[in-house]
């Protein structure tokens, strides 16, 4: 009986650098321009309305930019549509984005 080989593989991915900067947050939302952003999965229909109001509310003077500006970022357009985000929310001087990611 001859000996058998495996080569063994892992679908873990490479672990990100611990020293990544991460952007300042601002003091608050007033004056702010915030976007959703979302994969168009799992009631962000229901849940980005909802989030909206609640920032409305607490910060008067916010700008929110709905999600259906952006296009799904998971979906036959994604590429696409991930590759033009930045240049699309500099566009729109955006300074946060709620992002929705539901798997």
């Amino acid at each position: 009986m001859s000996e058998q080989r495996f080569s063994v593989v892992t679908p873990v991915g490479q672990k990100p650098p611990d020293d990544v900067a991460l952007a300042a947050r601002p003091a608050t939302l007033d004056g702010k321009v915030v976007a959703e952003v979302w994969d168009h999965m799992y009631y962000g229909d229901t849940a980005f309305p909802v989030l909206r109001d609640e920032l409305r509310r607490r910060y008067p003077d916010v700008e929110v930019i709905d999600y259906t500006n952006f296009g799904n970022i998971h979906g036959p357009d994604e590429n696409d549509v991930v590759a033009h985000l930045p240049e699309e929310l500099r566009r729109r001087h955006v300074d946060a984005v709620v992002l929705g990611i539901g798997n």
